[in-house]
């Protein structure tokens, strides 16, 4: 395995490029650490805003609770050089810890250590250092994962100030540090592309497409500006939201011309929608200097009540037969929403019981010189009434309007003409205005959909064929395997039927209801056993092992779930054994880590399908590993199934001197472990289906599918046909 990081240049340190994902356990919004420092009372900040790029002020900072992370993404790979190579700075210093993680943007992930802030008490930033020399990874990390593991000091959590990492400051001879960065996500439909240079480039042929064939073999690069050119900087123009960009940059050299260096293929999407509004960066009352007041438009910024995190605007609105009120934002230049996608102007909003409803409520949209109305079309009496509502527009069906050149956008109250009552008052708040493409709502879904993207195609087939043919009910063949080294039935103790390693019980972890009599039940890293007499259970264990139980996953905020783990220290030594069900976003990841020293080649991971394999129902997992020479592997079943596997895994097991159930490397699991056993051997399919059915090899659970269309307990020809039914169905509106 290669060092995949290492760079000739001692490096240049940048804050990241873009965020890629971001993790509220409690829903809640973010608070932290004003530009001033301030925090108390709790402060909203933005943690893309705050720690994307330079922060705000060396003393502004995210708070990040128990179980809430980040992940942030720089221009390029993350180098070693001399010292510490990642620079976190945490906000105050009492202790907080947090988890931090090397991550390659997407799938790939390694666990570099803690963070600890010093305990010294004092209210000012600690600098926590990482140093990456030495490791090999089999990808190039570009990211970082930042997860808070408790509520210490006086916010309470994890207080990120900022995260800079060391990249290359030279290029080879290829182009490289892209802007947006490889695999950025959320990227602005007005973006610039952008790059460094190769080292002996003096000039660049841009590639760019929305197809992987635009910028590889004989595609032919951009036609304007001339290529090759001297700026190594490109504007694409206004690029599609919700859709997946592909360049390539290409190095000329004017030593020798002859000779072209080809450059890597990088990718983008653009996000999905554009937030026109959210009213967060006003201050003082500040948003009137943004949206203009006209008649008796009068506007304030609130706190309370908001839809999105934190601030939303309130508009004092009157209106008679002569007066109105109305508010304006101009956009300057103009937006080209055409070229965008753009389709639907959505935005929500709250009245109160005692607002006047006899007036009409409209947007207003300045397009081409032309300005054009468009009335509310909801009851009326929506605006009297006290929780959040959306109001979507089809931009589409609105006449005269140029997508091409849009100019300002407004909101108003007046008078309706036909009605007697002439006159009316009242206050609204308006928050979150935001265009898009088109919207896909839950409610008219085709029921074929599986991936919720509103159309049925082949990726929704794809899914369907993965569970062809499963039903709730089937007989596997069977064999007896031999005891079992450990056993802990978990019936009302934690003792050990196959022999004398007792566990031992750490927290609150308690016992309910298992499948066989009781499980055990844990709650997230509060809770675990220790497995007595480790060592000694694990002295016989060095070629080859099985692990099997039963577990029920709950649905909880605590998405690191580790379910055991053998002996580690964090920055030190990963542990021997270690498994991972349902982590990160759902479906969740799963990690079957077995070998000594730990490796990624000795690690079987990958995404789970359905939620539903590690939460909201009772599944028999069993994960073996056989490092004989030449056929070595590792293995994965679910209910008897085989799930996943993988060759050459032959690294022995040793040195485990403890080992826990329900916590671990990652953090905690919540939920239930019945009838937990450890062999010393691989065991084979049927064996597996021996223990995991009393000898019967019969499993009968109801399905927990969403392409069991016809919900008969089976994947067969009847949720094919219905599938039929519904083949390229698309129910984007408009």
């Amino acid at each position: 395995m290669l060092a995949v990081y290492l760079s000739a240049d001692e490096g240049t340190f940048e804050y990241p490029s873009y965020m890629i994902d971001l993790y509220n356990a409690d829903a809640g919004c973010w608070t932290g650490m004003a530009i001033d420092g301030q925090w108390q009372p709790p402060v909203f900040v933005s943690p893309e805003k705050w720690l994307v790029g330079p922060p705000p002020s060396r003393l502004s900072g995210v708070t990040f609770p128990e179980d809430h992370y980040i992940e942030l993404m720089f221009r390029s790979g993350i180098i070693d050089g001399p010292g510490d190579d990642i620079l976190i700075i945490e906000s105050g210093q009492c202790g907080e810890q947090a988890l931090v993680f090397l991550t390659d943007g997407a799938s790939q992930e390694y666990l570099l250590g803690m963070a600890t802030a010093p305990n010294t008490g004092k209210d000012e930033p600690a600098t926590l250092g990482f140093d990456i020399s030495g490791l090999s990874l089999p990808f190039v990390p570009s990211a970082i994962r930042v997860l808070a593991v408790d509520m210490g000091g006086g916010s309470p959590g994890f207080d990120i100030a900022n995260i800079r990492a060391r990249v290359a400051s030279e290029c080879g001879e290829k182009a490289c540090r892209p802007y947006p960065a490889n695999g950025a996500g959320k990227v602005t439909p007005n973006t610039v592309l952008s790059w460094l240079p190769g080292r002996f480039a003096h000039k660049h042929i841009v590639y760019f497409g929305s197809s992987f064939s635009d910028v590889i073999g004989n595609a032919a690069p951009i036609a304007i500006p001339a290529q090759p050119q001297d700026a190594n900087t490109f504007n694409p123009g206004t690029l599609q939201l919700g859709k997946r960009y592909y360049w390539r940059i290409d190095e000329v050299s004017d030593t020798n011309t002859n000779s072209t260096q080809i450059g890597d293929v990088w990718t983008f999407m653009v996000a999905d929608d554009v937030i026109l509004d959210d009213f967060e960066s006003y201050i003082y009352n500040a948003v009137y200097a943004t949206w203009k007041e006209s008649g008796w438009a009068v506007l304030s910024t609130v706190e309370n009540p908001f839809h999105s995190c934190w601030q939303a605007m309130l508009f004092y609105y009157y209106f008679d037969s002569i007066y109105y009120s109305e508010v304006l934002r101009t956009l300057s230049p103009p937006q080209d929403w055409a070229s965008a996608g753009i389709k639907v102007l959505e935005l929500w909003f709250q009245g109160m019981s005692r607002n006047s409803v006899g007036g009409q409520m409209y947007m207003v949209i300045v397009s081409g010189g032309s300005t054009i109305i468009v009335p509310y079309d909801g009851d009326p009496n929506n605006i009297a009434k006290e929780s959040w509502q959306l109001w979507k527009i089809d931009l589409t069906s609105l006449a005269g309007l140029d997508l091409r050149r849009v100019e300002g956008v407004g909101i108003g109250f007046q008078a309706k003409q036909d009605q007697a009552i002439k006159a009316g008052n009242g206050s609204v708040y308006f928050d979150d205005v935001t265009l898009s493409p088109g919207i896909c709502p839950d409610d008219s879904r085709p029921k074929a959909d599986f991936n919720a993207d509103c159309v049925v195609n082949f990726e929704d087939f794809d899914d369907m064929a993965f569970s062809w043919r499963r039903t709730g009910y089937h007989v596997l063949p069977v064999a007896a395997p031999k005891p079992p080294v450990l056993w802990y039935k978990f019936d009302g103790n934690v003792n050990d039927s196959a022999g004398t390693a007792h566990g031992q019980i750490n927290g609150r972890a308690t016992f309910a209801p298992g499948i066989h009599s009781q499980a055990i039940s844990f709650y997230g890293k509060s809770s675990s056993v220790s497995v007595g007499n480790a060592a000694g259970v694990f002295s016989e264990i060095n070629n080859a092992i099985t692990i099997a139980f039963w577990q029920y996953g709950r649905e909880t905020t605590h998405l690191n779930n580790t379910l055991c783990c053998s002996n580690y220290v964090y920055g030190v030594s990963n542990p021997a054994i270690a498994i991972n069900l349902g982590c990160w976003r759902p479906p969740g990841r799963y990690n079957w880590d077995c070998g000594s020293p730990w490796s990624f080649d000795n690690r079987l991971g990958g995404h789970h399908r359905y939620v539903s394999e590690s939460e909201g129902r009772w599944n028999y997992w069993a994960f073996t590993k056989d490092t004989q020479v030449g056929t070595g592997k590792m293995q994965i079943f679910l209910n008897g199934v085989l799930y996943d596997n993988r060759a050459g895994a032959e690294s022995p097991i040793f040195g485990i001197t403890s080992f826990e159930i329900g916590s671990g490397w990652y953090g905690g699991f919540d939920g239930l472990i019945d009838d937990f056993m450890i062999y010393d051997y691989a065991l084979s399919p049927e064996e597996i289906a021996y223990v995991a059915t009393n000898g019967t090899g019969v499993f009968d659970q109801q399905l927990d599918l969403p392409v069991d269309l016809d919900a008969d307990n089976r994947v067969d020809f009847k949720d094919l046909a219905i599938l039929a039914e519904d083949w390229l169905v698309n129910n984007v509106w408009p």
